[in-house]
C-alpha cells in the first residue's frame, strides 16, 4: 500500500488522477493525466509478478483501442529489487520503479534494462567503433581495460550483445554516455495479432477478464461492455475517464451472453 499511496501523491503532484480502484487487482489501478493531456493507464503492484499474463492482455487491448498509454509500476521483479534507471520488459509491457517513473515524467533518458535477473544495456556499436578508433584505442586494448575478451568487444561494436553494468560504465567514463542505446518506452504497448484474436468473441468484440467491463467493441467508435450490475458504475466511470461509451446489457451476434 505504501507503493500506490507514493504513486497516488505523485499523481496529484504533477498531473490528476482520473479513475481510482483498489477493491480487487484489476488489470489497471488507476487511470491518470498529464501536464501535455496524455493519459496514461497505470497499474500499481509491489512484486511484478503479481501482474497476470491476463491482466497485461487486458492493458494492452485498453491500450490498444482506446489510444491510451499503459505501464506497470512495482518494487520488485522476481523478489529482486528494481532500481532506479532500470527498465524491465514483460509481454511488451513496461515495468518500472516509481522513482524511474519520476525520471521519465522528467524526460530523463533511460539506459539499462533488467532480464533474467541480469542489469544489461545496448550498446550503439557503430559510435563506440568510430570513438576507439578515433581515439585510437585496438580491441586488444579496449578488451583489456574492459576485462573482456577482444572477441567480446568485437560483438559489442557489431551490436551482437548487451553489455552488464560494470562495462557499460567502463565505456561511458572512456567515450561518453552516447555510445550506449537508450531505451526506447513505448507510449502504448505493443499487442501481437494472435493475442488479439485470442480475445475476440465477436466481430469487432474482445473479452476482458480482469478489468470493470467484461468486454470491448471497436467499431467506429470504442464500447465498454458491461454485463455485471456490480462494476457498472465503476465501468461508467473508467468509460467517462478514457472518453469512450458502455453498452450494458448485451449478447453476441449468435445470441450468446459473456459471462
Amino acid at each position: 500500500m505504501k507503493l500506490l499511496e507514493a504513486t497516488l501523491n505523485l499523481v496529484k503532484e504533477v498531473g490528476e488522477p482520473l479513475f481510482l480502484d483498489t477493491s480487487r487487482s484489476y488489470a489497471y489501478t488507476l487511470l491518470a493525466k498529464f501536464q501535455d493531456n496524455r493519459k496514461l493507464l497505470i497499474r500499481v503492484a509491489p512484486e511484478s509478478e503479481q501482474v497476470s499474463k491476463s491482466s497485461l492482455k487486458d492493458l494492452k487491448l485498453l491500450s490498444h483501442y482506446t489510444n491510451t498509454s499503459a505501464l506497470c509500476i512495482v518494487s520488485t521483479v522476481g523478489r529482486q529489487i528494481l532500481q532506479r534507471g532500470v527498465i524491465h520488459m514483460r509481454d511488451n509491457v513496461t515495468f518500472m520503479s516509481l522513482a524511474t517513473f519520476i525520471d521519465v515524467l522528467e524526460g530523463k533518458k533511460q539506459y539499462y534494462k533488467l532480464s533474467r535477473g541480469i542489469i544489461t544495456a545496448t550498446i550503439e556499436g557503430e559510435r563506440l567503433r568510430e570513438k576507439r578508433e578515433r581515439a585510437s584505442v585496438s580491441l586488444n586494448a579496449l578488451a583489456s581495460e574492459l576485462g573482456v575478451s577482444r572477441e567480446t568487444v568485437y560483438r559489442y561494436e557489431r551490436g551482437d550483445v548487451e553489455a552488464p553494468v560494470r562495462v557499460t560504465q567502463k565505456l561511458i567514463s572512456m567515450f561518453g554516455e552516447d555510445v550506449i542505446k537508450e531505451v526506447k518506452i513505448e507510449d502504448k504497448p505493443r499487442i501481437t495479432l494472435e493475442e488479439i484474436k485470442s480475445r475476440q468473441i465477436d466481430v469487432n468484440t474482445y473479452r476482458l477478464a480482469e478489468s470493470h467491463p467484461d468486454a470491448l467493441r471497436a467499431d467506429r467508435k470504442v464500447l465498454l461492455i458491461s454485463t455485471d450490475v456490480k462494476k457498472f458504475e465503476k465501468t461508467v466511470e473508467l468509460a467517462n475517464a478514457l472518453g469512450v461509451e458502455v453498452e450494458r446489457a448485451w449478447t453476441t451476434s449468435r445470441g450468446e451472453k459473456i459471462r
